[in-house]
C-alpha cells in the first residue's frame, strides 16, 4: 500500500543521503498496492527487502521478514528459503536473474550463501505463484537477489562506493564489505568484497559447536548502456573457509566457487526488445565429521570430497502491442556432480557415492499480458525437458558382511536403468482488478512441475546426503520417481483505508507425487542402515499431499513520525494418501513493530512470536517445539549524509528458544545433546558503520 504522507519521508530521511532522492522517487511512483517501511516493502506480487541495510551475516535469514517465508538453517550461513510450506528444490532461487549450481548434495552452499548480506542490493519475494518466464521449476515459489554494483553516472567517469564494518558479540561475528565503482553515463566498472568471520554461537542451554564461520566473496564487473541497450558481464568467486553445520553430519572445510556471468537487452525495433542471459558456475566443495567437532574413533571418520558445476542460459524476445505484451523465450541449465567418501585413517575406505551425475534441463515459454477492464490479465505456458543419468558406484575398504551387502546394493544400482528423463507442461493464469484507488484483488492459478533431483534418484547407500533435510534420517533413493505436479490457486487483495494498509493473500496447493521419504522396502539396504546407524532409511517415493494457508502484511500511521507494522504468516500441510504431517513446517507466527522516525534517525521495537508446532511428522520422527516471544530493538543514525550508525540487540530478554524449522543437532561435542533441536542464538548486541561516497 503506498505511503504518501510525511511518515514516509521520515523513514528515508534515516537512510543515507545518496539514497533519499532514488527512495523518495520509488515511493511516489509505487502502485497503490505497495506496503512501504524502512527496509522492506510489501506488494500483492511482490515482497522486497534490502538486505544490505538488515544486521545479518545469512543473506537468508532476511527472508523471516517475509510473510509466507522463513528459513530453514543447519549452520551460521547455510539459510535454506522456505516459502509457503515448501523449500530446498522446489524454491527456485535467482542470483542476477539466473540460478546457482551447488556443489554438495547437502545444501552447505545453498544459493543465498552465495550473497554476502552488504553486498546484496535487494532480495525479492514473488507473492504467490511466479510466472512461467521466471524459472524452470519453481513449484513452491521464486526469490531474486541483485548484487550492488553501483549506478550509472550522470556525466564524465567518478568514483563512488561504499565501506562498512559490523560486529555481533554473540559469536564474536565481523563483517567487513567495500565497494569501488567507476562510471559515467554509458560504463560501469565495479569491484566487490566482503568478508565474514566468527566463532560458535552462545544460547542460554550453552553453545552450539561447531557454528565457526569463515566466507570471504568478490565480484568484478562491467556494464554498458546507450539508449535500449544494455550489456552486463562480471566474475565472481567465494571462498567458504572452516565453517561448522551442526544439523548435518559433516561440516564445511571448504567451499571455493567461481561464478561467470554475462547478461544483455537490445530494443531491435519499435516494441520489440530481446534479452539475454548466460552464467556457469564451478564448485570444489570439501567436508568432514571430525576437524570442528569431536570426532568419531578413526575407523568411522569420514571426508567427503564433492564437486558441482554447470552452465545457465535464457533468451526471450518481448513484443509490445500496446494493449497487450507478449514474451516468448527458451531457458535451459546443464549440471555435473560428483561425491567421493574417504576415511583418512584407512586408506582403502572408500565410497563413490556419487559419479558422472548429469542433469540437463531445457525449456520453452510464453507469456501474454494484457488490460482487461480495471484489471490486467496473464497467461502464461511452458514446457519442460529433464534428463539425468548417472555413472556406475562402488564402495571399498568395508570388512566382512557389511563389504559384501554394500557391493550386492552397487551392483543392482549399476545394473538398473539411470538414463531417465521427464517431459512436462506448465501453465499459469492471473487476474488483478483494480477495484478502488487504493483497493486491488488478485486471483491466480497454476499447474506447475519439478523433475526429481539427482539426490533423490541416485542416493543408492542409505545416507544423510538429503539436500539438507536435517531429520537425523538415514535415505537411499528411487530410480523409479515421477515428477511433482502442484495445482495451486491463490487469491488475495492490497488496500488501504485511510492510515491502515493490509495485504493478504489465502492459498492452497494440491501437490501430486509430492517427493518424500517413506519407510523403505529394499531389504538389503535396510539392513545396511541398521548395521551403520541402528535405524531403517527412508527411501524417497512418490506420495499425495496438500499445503494451504494465508499470509499477510499490515501498517498503521500512528503519527507523521510513528508507524506500527507487522506481518503474519500460516501454512499447514499434510499428506492426503496416510495420516501424516509434512516434515519442517513453521507454526503460525507474526510480528509487530513499532518505528519511530526522527529527522536524521530512527528507532524501532519489535516483538516476534512463534505458536506451538505439534503438526508434526511422524515419518520423519520430527518433535514437536513450544511457541516463544522475542523482544528485538533496532536504531539507525545518519551523522553526517553519507555515514549511517546501525545499532541492534536481537532477543533483548534472552528467552531460550527452538524454531521449528532449524535442524537436529548432529556434532558431538556441543552443549547441545546429539538428536535435539538446535536452540536459538541468546541475547545479541550488534553495531555497524556505513560510509557511502
Amino acid at each position: 500500500m503506498k505511503i504518501t504522507s510525511k511518515l514516509a519521508v521520515a523513514l528515508l530521511a534515516a537512510l543515507p543521503l545518496s539514497s533519499v532522492a532514488d527512495e523518495t522517487a520509488a515511493v511516489e511512483q509505487q502502485e497503490t498496492d505497495e506496503i512501504v517501511v524502512v527496509g522492506r516493502s510489501v506488494a500483492t506480487s511482490a515482497a522486497r527487502i534490502e538486505v544490505e541495510r538488515e544486521l545479518l551475516v545469512d543473506t537468508a535469514a532476511a527472508l523471516r521478514d517475509i510473510p509466507g517465508a522463513t528459513v530453514n538453517r543447519n549452520g551460521p550461513i547455510t539459510g535454506i528459503a522456505q516459502y509457503r510450506g515448501m523449500f530446498g528444490d522446489r524454491i527456485a532461487v535467482d542470483i542476477d536473474s539466473l540460478g546457482m549450481i551447488s556443489g554438495g548434495p547437502n545444501a552447505m552452499d545453498a544459493p543465498l550463501s552465495y550473497m554476502s548480506p552488504m553486498m546484496t542490493e535487494e532480495l525479492v519475494v514473488t507473492r504467490g505463484i511466479a510466472g512461467v518466464s521466471l524459472s524452470p521449476e519453481a513449484i513452491g515459489g521464486h526469490i531474486s537477489t541483485r548484487t550492488s554494483r553501483g549506478e550509472f553516472g550522470a556525466g564524465d567517469f567518478g568514483l563512488s562506493g561504499m565501506i562498512g564494518t559490523r560486529y555481533a558479540d554473540n559469536g564474536n561475528i565481523g563483517t567487513t564489505a567495500a565497494r569501488l565503482t567507476l562510471a559515467n553515463d554509458r560504463h560501469r566498472v565495479s569491484a566487490i568484497a566482503e568478508f565474514d568471520d566468527g566463532d560458535d554461537i552462545s544460547t542460554p542451554k550453552g553453545d552450539i559447536l561447531p557454528t565457526r564461520l569463515e566466507r570471504d566473496r568478490y565480484d568484478l564487473s562491467y556494464a554498458y548502456t546507450a539508449g535500449g541497450s544494455e550489456l552486463l558481464v562480471f566474475a565472481g568467486k567465494l571462498d567458504t573457509g572452516e565453517t561448522g553445520t551442526p544439523a548435518l553430519p559433516m561440516d564445511i572445510i571448504y567451499i571455493d566457487t567461481e561464478l561467470y556471468g554475462a547478461q544483455f537487452g537490445v530494443d531491435v525495433a519499435d516494441g520489440i526488445r530481446i534479452d539475454g542471459r548466460f552464467r556457469y558456475n564451478d564448485v570444489a566443495h570439501v567436508m568432514d565429521n571430525f576437524s570442528l567437532r569431536e570426532g568419531p574413533m578413526p575407523m568411522a571418520q569420514r571426508l567427503n570430497t564433492t564437486g558441482g558445476s554447470g552452465s545457465q542460459f535464457f533468451v526471450a524476445a518481448t513484443f509490445d502491442h500496446g494493449a497487450a505484451t507478449w514474451q516468448a523465450g527458451i531457458d535451459g541449465i546443464d549440471a555435473s556432480h560428483e561425491s567421493v567418501i574417504t576415511n583418512p585413517s584407512n586408506g582403502m575406505f572408500r565410497i563413490d557415492n556419487f559419479v558422472d551425475i548429469g542433469r540437463s534441463l531445457v525449456g520453452v515459454f510464453a507469456e501474454w499480458q494484457r488490460g482487461f477492464g480495471d484489471g490486467e490479465l496473464e497467461f502464461g505456458a511452458r514446457y519442460n525437458r529433464v534428463s539425468t543419468d548417472a555413472g556406475e558406484v562402488g564402495a571399498a575398504g568395508m570388512m566382512g558382511d557389511m563389504g559384501d551387502r554394500v557391493g550386492e546394493l552397487a551392483q543392482a544400482f549399476n545394473a538398473a536403468d539411470r538414463d531417465l528423463d521427464w517431459g512436462s507442461f506448465d501453465m499459469v493464469a492471473k487476474y488483478r482488478l483494480q477495484t478502488s484507488a487504493s483497493t486491488e484483488w488478485m486471483l491466480e492459478l497454476g499447474s506447475k512441475s519439478r523433475a526429481p533431483s539427482y539426490q533423490e534418484l541416485y542416493l543408492w547407500l542409505p545416507m544423510q546426503a538429503t539436500g539438507g533435510l536435517a531429520d537425523g534420517r538415514t535415505y537411499i533413493g528411487n530410480l523409479d520417481l515421477e515428477a511433482e505436479r502442484s495445482n495451486e490457486v491463490v487469491v488475495g487483495l492490497s488496500t488501504r483505508i485511510g492510515r491502515f494498509a493490509l495485504s493478504p493473500q489465502l492459498y492452497f496447493r494440491q501437490i501430486d507425487d509430492y517427493i518424500l521419504g517413506v519407510p523403505s522396502e529394499n531389504m538389503l539396504a535396510n539392513m545396511i542402515a541398521t548395521m551403520m546407524s541402528g535405524s531403517e532409511p527412508l527411501q524417497f517415493d512418490n506420495v499425495d499431499a496438500e499445503i494451504w494457508g494465508i499470509d499477510a502484511a499490515w501498517s498503521y500511521e500512528l503519527s507523521d513520525r510513528l508507524l506500527l507494522d507487522g506481518i503474519v504468516s500460516l501454512a499447514r500441510g499434510k499428506r492426503t494418501d496416510t495420516n501424516d504431517h509434512l516434515y519442517r513446517l513453521s507454526p503460525l507466527n507474526g510480528s509487530v513493530g513499532l518505528t519511530y522516525a526522527g529527522g536524521n534517525w530512527s528507532l524501532k521495537s519489535e516483538v516476534i512470536g512463534y505458536a506451538d508446532q505439534d503438526r508434526v511428522s511422524v515419518i520423519n520422527n520430527e518433535s514437536a517445539t513450544p511457541g516463544y516471544w522475542l523482544v528485538n530493538l533496532g536504531f539507525r543514525w545518519n551523522p553526517l549524509p553519507a555515514l549511517r550508525v546501525e545499532a541492534r540487540v536481537d532477543n533483548l530478554l534472552d528467552e531460550a528458544y527452538q524454531d521449528h524449522v532449524t535442524g537436529i543437532n548432529r556434532a558431538r561435542g556441543s552443549d547441545i545433546p546429539v538428536g535435539e533441536r538446535l536452540w536459538g542464538a541468546g541475547r545479541t548486541l550488534s553495531a555497524g558503520l556505513i560510509y557511502q561516497f
